[in-house]
């Protein structure tokens, strides 16, 4: 009887454990970031555990608001809204140090070009975005390097259609953007640089955004009604909504919400 005793007092406990055990497990949570591109010290971080909050990009002293990596979302506006998922997740405002730019260098103009990882928020520190150049003469660009010259003339630059991140696998491109301008880049993988430009150039690259609304509206089109065809245009508008917010089709000619 003793013994009988003992073993349910040890399964209740044991039964215990587990629930306050699961009682004080971690929720996610969202680490917001305001970092300085590409490689410069972090400004500042804090973290929403719960619900959503709406973020806006603070001003720093010497420093530019560029754009968000909202989880995977890119958004050139300051304020975004940052909800808590199933999972940890970050969410990172990138800004750059003012100043700089002005005449070439001894060395020629060039420009500047970087590889970014829309869902992984990080940039490739290791390779380049750049698979040619076009008309690549008189000064050849360097393959592999992440810069082109464009002393001697304008530069075709084209992109890699897909990138691997160091411990990730292969994500395609998505769209260039230059860096410090209100304009949308023109959309394609090839980006025109300028005779004389320095710019700084980035490369996006993650999964299709929209492919869940290309799925459903497929889906939509292979099914019939009652009366026959489905209504499939609320889809129709919705994907296209989505491809001209993250840049897979032409839209307004500036970036929304971006401040000059």
């Amino acid at each position: 009887m003793k013994a009988l005793n003992k073993i349910g007092m040890l399964v209740a406990m044991y039964l215990l454990a587990v629930l306050a055990g699961m009682g004080v497990a971690r929720a996610s949570e969202v680490t917001v970031k305001f970092k300085t591109f590409p490689d410069g010290p972090t400004l500042d971080k804090n973290v929403i555990s719960a619900g959503c909050e709406t973020a806006t990009a603070d001003n720093f002293p010497d420093y530019k608001f560029l754009f968000w990596d909202n989880q995977g979302a890119i958004s050139w506006s300051k304020k975004v809204d940052i909800c808590v998922g199933s999972g940890d997740t970050t969410a990172t405002a990138w800004y750059i140090p003012i100043g700089g730019g002005g005449p070439c260098p001894d060395t020629g103009c060039y420009i500047t070009t970087f590889a970014f990882s829309m869902d992984h928020d990080e940039i490739l520190k290791d390779g380049t975005p750049i698979t040619l150049v076009n008309p690549d003469s008189p000064e050849v660009w360097a393959s592999g390097s992440s810069t082109v010259i464009t002393a001697d003339g304008p530069e075709d630059v084209s992109a890699f259609s897909a990138l691997a991140f160091p411990s990730h696998k292969a994500e395609p491109f998505r769209y260039w953007q230059e860096l410090g301008t209100s304009i949308d880049t023109p959309i394609g993988i090839v980006y025109n640089a300028t005779q004389n430009s320095t710019a700084w150039v980035i490369a996006f690259y993650g999964p299709d955004p929209c492919q869940y609304l290309k799925n459903e509206l497929a889906s939509c089109l292979d099914g019939d009604g009652p009366s026959g065809p489905l209504n499939c245009s609320g889809f129709k508008k919705e994907l296209n909504s989505c491809q001209e917010k993250n840049r897979e089709i032409s839209s307004s000619p500036s970036l929304a919400g971006i401040e000059k």
